[in-house]
């Protein structure tokens, strides 16, 4: 039950800097579920507006990786009642579209990420379509229940590309979508998992994951995993660094003939590719877009079934909690990563 008329919330000021401001909780609409924000976690894209990197309008409020419990339901809503722990999906669509009627609604035309050009979750509550509501398994807290939505990105990239049991993976890059990637790709019955890694903490975490080998991310890290893979190259690699890397090409490099590439990172520019190396090697390069429903199960009710099972291992990628009234310093944490941070993830309530 709400009953205060207004909440605190987080609004980005300007490149680094937040304002914590006291705005009216959101009207809650027919349809629609009012959620009180328990934890909202920082993704990698999220420091691109922090740095201004990405621009942001005036007011602009961040966070989608959500976890919380309703507080009130809208007209014509089933299915959930107020108290009832929740995950949020957090991409809005419009239902209608055949990218929508397909099962592709990561492909909307009129897609709209919370956090972006709809207001986020660095807030006390948020109201979004009952649709976009997930219950949370009984093993599933809220801290894990924030873990989801990353969760659910390596989900729909390894789907993708058709990940079968017993094959292998290499995986460039163990921040957060790396590391997510290997307890999606173990969890889809892969027999190995290889990565690289920048930082010692990041190699620590994806061995703690089930890892079977990490390289450190260096210009020697493509020999050092063709090595380690021996005479039998990854039938998929899954590029999750983004940015200006050459890691399209490493991984052009790395695939088995036949092979599939998933692409998770987000790029901040045009790359360069060896177009010629992936036709030679029949290679199927596929972007990855957020997260679907390819089939019976979308890709966010099979995250929720993976962090139910494997709680634990998700809940130790969290190294940093901080309120929502230190929300400027948890930013510039995530941001540094001298401060060994991997998860960082805002206590809202």
């Amino acid at each position: 039950m709400v009953t205060n008329s207004t909440m605190k919330a987080a609004v980005v000021a300007g490149p680094q800097q937040f304002e914590i401001q006291d705005i009216p909780v959101p009207a809650l609409e027919p349809g629609g579920v009012l959620v009180r924000v328990r934890n909202c976690g920082i993704c990698g894209s999220d420091l691109h507006f922090y740095r201004g990197e990405f621009p942001s309008a005036p007011g602009m409020r961040l966070g989608h990786e959500i976890s919380g419990e309703v507080a009130a339901v809208g007209e014509g809503v089933t299915g959930l009642s107020e108290g009832q722990p929740v995950a949020i999906e957090p991409v809005e669509v419009c239902r209608n579209c055949d990218f929508c009627r397909t099962g592709r609604p990561q492909l909307c035309a009129n897609r709209k990420l919370l956090g972006t050009v709809i207001p986020g979750a660095l807030a006390e509550y948020v109201q979004v379509p009952s649709y976009l509501v997930h219950p949370l398994p009984e093993a599933v807290d809220f801290e894990v229940g924030a873990l989801v939505e990353p969760l659910a990105v390596a989900v729909h990239g390894l789907r993708l590309v058709s990940l079968s049991v017993g094959e292998r993976v290499a995986i460039l890059g163990s921040g957060t979508i790396g590391l997510m990637a290997v307890v999606a790709a173990r969890a889809m019955g892969a027999s190995s998992v290889f990565t690289t890694a920048r930082h010692q903490h990041q190699a620590d975490a994806a061995m703690a994951l089930g890892a079977t080998q990490v390289i450190e991310a260096n210009e020697g890290a493509v020999e050092a995993l063709t090595a380690a893979f021996a005479d039998r190259s990854p039938e998929v690699v899954v590029e999750t660094v983004g940015g200006s890397a050459n890691t399209i090409n490493e991984a052009i490099t790395l695939v088995a003939s036949g092979g599939r590439v998933s692409i998770l990172g987000i790029f901040t520019g045009p790359v360069t590719m060896n177009a010629t190396a992936a036709v030679l090697k029949e290679a199927q390069l596929v972007g990855s877009m957020t997260y679907g429903r390819p089939g019976p199960r979308s890709d966010y009710e099979v995250a929720l079934e993976v962090a139910a099972a494997q709680a634990d291992d998700l809940r130790s990628l969290i190294t940093h909690r901080v309120s929502l009234a230190d929300v400027e310093s948890s930013y510039a944490i995530a941001a540094d990563k001298s401060q060994k941070s991997i998860k960082v993830t805002v206590q809202v309530g």
